[in-house]
């Protein structure tokens, strides 16, 4: 008996999730064949930490800070947790359930019912082992499974994509923080050309040289310039607040974060592996989780498909019963039993209806949401290589100018050494010299904000082999 107990639970494993979901395809998207760009690069593998190229040790720190204590980072890390627990959920529906079932009772008859006149008492004792499982002819746990495995895979990309934006946040930040510093000192320097111009300007006036509106004049420019540095020194403040933010600081360190040392310049910019359009697909985690959401709404339609047909059940038992607790594991208290059931519906085919179609809904959603991230990346990436195109043509023009300035405030200091020129020319010379610095600066910081972005959206070297490891659970 218990041979063909067990015989029957083999064949219904052996015909569990016969039926499956419609072979997923990827949407199709027509892609260019080349970026239309001016970058020449050779190498088109992204490192996956590329940002060391900047052979910066502070930036290094930042970032291995950042991934340890953000709590965007942590929330995506619940969530893989959340996932997986459900996939062990699903790929238990899967297979059968042994459950221990014991009870006791004492029972007193009544006299008044078949052809007893008398009460009877007496007690029942049993222990028996249950094995239930429902075959899945129609492969709804099978799809099920299939689905919380996309889902867990979405939740790991959804993370990397979470950890490429925190990352890129970190660099982009911290380097315009150097910028603003870059900026505040040679401000700091126009100031005391200012005021030593001023103190001149002074002493001319009280000689006769000069009218009392150009003393205004001059003052009325130095407190403008003090009201840019207090602008400078106020994003610099809100710039290490937000630095420390992404870095998980607590607000106990982040008063000290505003003590700490960072570069005194900008780093020079980094070479860019450029990958080919039908790459990009492959190297960006967003792209990832939008396809996975995809997959797990095609298994999703499935499962719905699956609840018009009916439920087939098996229910095993072998166990133990005696009156008497001393004879309950004797040969004589043996009992088994074997039955199934089936389930279909009939009157409630029209909310399974509803729920079919809600998972289509769900489905053409997913599908929209991935065409519509593949395409943001690619106008990401378009963006990025124009703005870059116009600033690095800015910086060369700003670079001339520079080399223009630096050129007529050697020659002016020459002339004012040999009284050829006054002062007030040299001074101003000198104050076109430093603004066409400022200038300069703020351009190399685009340069590298647009470098960061563009590692960013090409997926920041995002190493996705771990995700084979899932796929196989």
């Amino acid at each position: 008996m218990k041979f063909k107990i067990y015989s029957i639970f083999l064949i219904a494993l052996i015909l569990n999730g016969c039926s499956s979901a419609n072979n997923f395809v990827v949407p199709k998207i027509e892609l260019p064949l080349e970026y239309n760009t001016t970058i020449d690069s050779k190498n088109s593998v992204i490192e996956e930490k590329w940002w060391e190229n900047y052979q910066d040790e502070k930036l290094s720190s930042l970032i291995e800070e950042s991934l340890k204590n953000n709590y965007d980072l942590q929330t995506a890390m619940v969530n893989i947790s959340l996932n997986r627990a459900s996939l062990s959920s699903s790929q238990s529906d899967r297979y059968p359930t042994l459950e221990v079932q014991g009870s006791t009772s004492k029972i007193k008859t009544s006299a008044n019912v078949f052809e007893s006149t008398t009460q009877n008492k007496y007690n029942n004792y049993s222990l028996s082992a249950v094995l239930s499982y429902e075959i899945d002819f129609w492969g709804k746990y099978k799809n099920a499974e299939n689905s919380a495995k996309a889902s867990l895979l979405a939740s790991y990309a959804a993370r990397d994509t979470v950890k490429l934006s925190l990352i890129a946040s970190v660099i982009d930040n911290y380097f315009l923080l150097i910028s603003l510093n870059e900026q505040l000192n040679i401000i700091n320097q126009i100031i005391l050309t200012k005021e030593e111009g001023l103190k001149r300007y002074q002493t001319q006036y009280n000689i006769g040289l000069i009218s009392k509106i150009d003393i205004y004049q001059e003052k009325g420019s130095l407190s403008n310039i003090n009201i840019e540095k207090n602008s400078i020194e106020q994003a610099i403040s809100l710039q290490k607040s937000t630095l420390a933010l992404l870095v998980g600081k607590t607000p106990k360190e982040i008063d000290e974060f505003y003590q700490e040392v960072f570069q005194e310049k900008l780093p020079k910019d980094i070479v860019i592996p450029l990958n080919l359009p039908s790459e990009l697909l492959n190297s960006r985690p967003d792209i990832k989780q939008a396809e996975e959401n995809l997959r797990a709404s095609n298994y999703n339609i499935a499962v719905a498909k699956a609840m018009y047909f009916p439920n087939i059940s098996l229910t095993g038992l072998v166990g133990f019963e005696s009156m008497n607790l001393n004879n309950l594991f004797q040969s004589g208290a043996v009992k088994n039993s074997i039955g199934g059931s089936l389930v279909a519906p009939i009157l409630n085919t029209g909310k399974i209806s509803a729920n079919v179609k809600t998972a289509k809904a769900n489905s053409k959603m997913a599908e929209i949401y991935y065409k519509k991230t593949v395409q943001q990346a690619f106008q990401e990436v378009y963006d990025i290589l124009n703005k870059r195109n116009t600033v690095l043509e800015d910086i060369e023009n700003q670079k001339l100018f520079c080399t223009n300035t630096s050129e007529i405030f050697r020659i002016t200091q020459n002339q004012y050494k040999q009284g050829y020129v006054d002062y007030i020319t040299l001074q101003n010379a000198k104050l076109n010299y430093l603004s066409s610095q400022t200038n300069l600066i703020k351009l190399n910081q685009s340069l590298l904000s647009s470098t960061v972005s563009l590692y960013k959206a090409l997926g920041g070297g995002w190493n996705k082999e771990y995700l084979k490891k899932i796929e196989k659970l």
